[in-house]
């Protein structure tokens, strides 16, 4: 079903209903990965609950081969990116990337990454905190890293200064004005606001995965021309896709893989929502759910899966991911392994 309003073409993505609950869980593989020391160490004035490290929210690698490539990971509390490669089973922490200025206010609550074309793309949530008590002017950006074929930053990255950082705010009126989304802007999150909080670039489209409003057991994504995102005069082209997903039940991460999308949810706010994942085409509009995901052992209470990174897309093979989990030491990475 299509339909043309506002400044977005309105699409729905329908997967079979319940169809995730007909789905054995997707268990993590007895792969045991390890982060050597701390994801952007803790400053003496920190309290646990704001350390990056215990609250990532989105990564991304430059194409692989994995053992020469360069990855970003982000988090939703502080002005800086990290970057960070990956040595077999091993996540190397690596420089610290200054997002924003010193004299910003507020940080950008960075919540996706994506590599694709040359950059690391980074998303803030162009949202309200969860009860709407910092109104977030900082949070409605788009960050832009300007990176070889294998990540590495082509401005030296600076841990004081947005050293080759380029910053658009041009998707805040995309949003308002967009069909199904346009009426949560500027809500906080526990009304049911806009939230982003995933990214994927592919085939020169920004997809844009909201956690919050679910809205009819439908989850929203807005897709724009992505290098418009960063020339002013140039159309986005806008339009927003429905995908049902549940009730209350919203996007947590988006990556880009052969032939779609990968979808990451979970709830809206605290909703007993179990994670999952879906793929979805874009071009075709469908939404093929591809299971539930079983918490890894040990997993801390509350953590919630947040991030989910491509250690290996290959024809005839099983899909390789990383699931991370904010509110988890280093995002407890743990792999799963997904037919086809």
């Amino acid at each position: 079903m299509v339909a043309a309003a506002g400044l977005a073409g309105f699409l729905v993505a329908a997967a079979p209903a319940s169809a995730e609950t007909a789905l054995r869980p997707l268990v993590p593989s007895p792969t045991r990965w390890l982060v050597d020391g701390d994801f952007a160490k803790a400053a003496d004035d920190e309290q646990p609950r704001n350390r990056a490290r215990m609250n990532l929210s989105g990564a991304a690698c430059a194409p692989p081969p994995l053992r020469s490539a360069v990855c970003l990971i982000v988090n939703d509390e502080k002005k800086y990116a990290q970057l960070f490669r990956i040595d077999g089973r091993t996540l190397r922490p690596g420089a610290v990337i200054r997002l924003t200025g010193q004299d910003q206010r507020g940080d950008p609550d960075a919540e996706g990454a994506a590599f694709a074309d040359g950059y690391f793309w980074v998303i803030g949530s162009h949202g309200r905190t969860r009860h709407g008590d910092e109104a977030g002017d900082s949070r409605f950006v788009v960050l832009r890293v300007a990176a070889d074929r294998r990540g590495r930053p082509m401005v030296p990255p600076s841990a004081d200064e947005p050293a080759g950082v380029a910053a658009s705010t041009r998707l805040g009126d995309a949003i308002r004005e967009a069909t199904g989304l346009g009426d949560f802007y500027g809500k906080p999150l526990a009304a049911n606001g806009v939230n982003i909080e995933g990214v994927a670039v592919a085939g020169g489209r920004m997809h844009l995965g909201f956690r919050g409003p679910s809205v009819a057991g439908d989850g929203f994504v807005l897709s724009v021309d992505a290098d418009a995102v960063f020339t002013a005069r140039k159309p986005l082209h806008p339009t927003v896709t429905r995908l049902a997903l549940g009730t209350a039940t919203g996007i947590r991460d988006l990556a880009a893989v052969r032939g779609g999308i990968l979808v990451l949810t979970g709830p809206v706010n605290d909703q007993p929502v179990a994670p999952a994942l879906y793929l979805w085409r874009p071009r075709t509009g469908a939404l093929r759910p591809l299971g539930p995901l079983a918490p890894p052992t040990g997993l801390p209470e509350g953590a919630k899966a947040e991030t989910v990174l491509v250690l290996r897309d290959r024809p005839g093979e099983p899909l390789r991911v990383l699931i991370m989990y904010d509110g988890a030491e280093n995002g407890f990475p743990t792999e799963y392994r997904i037919g086809r």
